[in-house]
């Protein structure tokens, strides 16, 4: 890791539950396990849902690949709602390190949009990650951009000990874990 984020908003309720989404998003890929409880408490259920039908479809067609660490993000800007029950956490992101590597055809760095809601109980979900649809700027005046990103130096942690490839080869389609079914109210 490029040291620890010293960003004024690591410590910010909302971009804490962006990272621990990262981060068991990541984890959930590589052990090809997403019933964990930290990934269901962080991710809604489609999202979650969508994360496994792709690792399903890499080990039916035999392209599986590991996640060396969790997204790298850089946040900017956390606006929350008026009423405190979301906050949207705009943030310069980085591409993924996977092995083998690959290359997603993606323009990075780039710009992300997580919509965070805080349930009854007080804790944070991650309902969607997106580019942006409309321009963001931010409190300094500058458009949250690509280029923007271009000129900030984005944070890149790595798991130790590395995710296991070979052990993730190994599994076929039907090995994936997936979440419990949820209830509809």
């Amino acid at each position: 890791m490029n040291g620890a984020p010293q960003n004024p908003l690591h410590s910010d309720e909302w971009v804490r539950a962006v990272r621990e989404a990262e981060f068991t998003y990541a984890w959930a890929s590589n052990t090809a396990d997403f019933s964990l409880p930290e990934l269901t408490a962080a991710w809604d259920d489609f999202t979650i849902r969508s994360f496994a039908a792709t690792v399903q479809s890499e080990l039916l067609h035999e392209t599986p690949h590991v996640i060396l660490g969790p997204l790298p993000l850089l946040p900017v800007a956390v606006d929350v709602s008026k009423d405190g029950s979301s906050a949207i956490v705009a943030a310069c992101i980085d591409a993924l390190e996977t092995q083998p590597r690959r290359d997603d055809g993606n323009r990075w760095p780039d710009v992300a949009f997580y919509l965070v809601e805080q349930a009854a109980d007080g804790s944070h979900r991650v309902s969607s990650a997106e580019a942006p649809s409309e321009p963001f700027i931010l409190s300094d005046g500058a458009e949250l951009t690509p280029e923007y990103c271009d000129g900030v130096t984005i944070p890149r942690a790595i798991f130790d000990p590395a995710p296991d490839l070979d052990a993730l080869s190994k599994k076929s389609r039907d090995d994936v874990v997936l979440p419990a079914p949820t209830e509809n109210p």
